[in-house]
């Protein structure tokens, strides 16, 4: 079972980061994501009042590339921002996939930068025609 949840404490967040290869950020928001009590990836982030950044994104080091995993871990944080009141986001993570990680989760580029707007993103049903 996928259980993603918060990370509160700071150390921890530092234990976190280094086993993802991220550069810790005390300020930051950060998410954490387990399967089966197994940490497998977390994701690093701040609120900006209307603009969120995520600055981290992806797996434990080691840990096999799981892409229905972090699609949940993206939508939760995603789903979080907009909580938060965040009206848009930006996806500024410098892993070498940064770039299929925004993309999954409905980012889209402009001017050298992946935006979604967050506004709204989680009110309505599926935007997709049924039949």
């Amino acid at each position: 079972m996928l259980i993603i949840k918060p990370i509160q404490d700071k150390e921890y967040q530092k234990e976190v980061c280094e086993l993802c290869g991220f550069e810790f950020k005390p300020l930051s928001f950060a998410y954490s994501e387990k399967e089966d009590d197994k940490l497998i990836a977390s994701c690093q982030f701040d609120i900006l009042g209307k603009r969120a950044v995520i600055s981290d994104f992806g797996m434990v080091r080691g840990v096999h590339e799981d892409i229905e995993a972090l699609i949940i871990l993206g939508r939760a944080v995603l789903n979080f921002m907009e909580l938060s009141g965040a009206e848009d986001a930006v996806f500024e993570s410098k892993s070498k996939i940064a770039d299929k990680y925004a993309k999954m989760l409905g980012f889209k580029e402009e001017n050298k930068e992946y935006k979604i707007v967050l506004k709204g993103l989680f009110d309505s049903k599926c935007k997709h025609e049924c039949k």
